[in-house]
This record gives structure tokens, sequence and C-alpha cells, in this order.
């Protein structure tokens, strides 16, 4: 008796954590591709505007040259933006369109 009722309670903990799954996979199925194209456009127009940012900073390093603060922002800034494009390029693969 003891051993049917286990093999019950069993079957019914094991059929809640798949209706669970199910549903925390639907709601992520629908915010995905918002979130990748959220992402996407934050990196790759972020990464494009940090170039052009980090451009006028070393030119504004030039014409001013006891500066340190803008070469040294600038350069960070040519460097961080050809990760954001990457990254922003990676996310706008994994939006799924569904047709």
């Amino acid at each position: 008796m003891k051993q049917g009722f286990e093999a019950k309670v069993t079957t019914l903990t094991n059929s809640l954590d798949l209706e669970r799954a199910r549903q925390k996979y639907r709601r992520s199925a629908r915010l995905r591709p918002t979130i990748f194209s959220i992402l996407a456009t934050l990196g790759i127009f972020g990464g494009i505007s940090a170039l052009f940012v980090g451009l006028v900073f070393v030119v504004i390093h030039g014409v001013l040259s006891g500066d340190v603060t803008f070469n040294r922002v600038g350069t960070g800034l040519l460097i961080v933006a050809i990760p954001m494009i990457l990254i922003g390029s990676v996310f706008l693969d994994e939006i799924e369109v569904k047709k």
C-alpha cells in the first residue's frame, strides 16, 4: 500500500514539474526576440557611436597636446567599440523569426 501511494505522489510531482517547465519555456520564448533585439540595437549602435566619439576625442587630444584625459577616454572608446559591435551582431543572429 505504501509503495503504491509513493508511486502516485512521485507521478503527480513529476507532472507538476513538467508543467512548470513548459510554462517557463513559453514565457521565455515570448520574451527572447524582444530582449535580443534590444541588446542587438544597443550593441551595434552603441559600438558605432563609441567609434565616432572616440575619434572625436582623439582629434581633440591632437589639438590640445597637453591633455591626457581625452587621449585615454578616446583610446578606451575605440577599443571597446569593436567588441560591442561583435556582441550586437551575435544578439542579432539570436533573434528568431517564425514565419
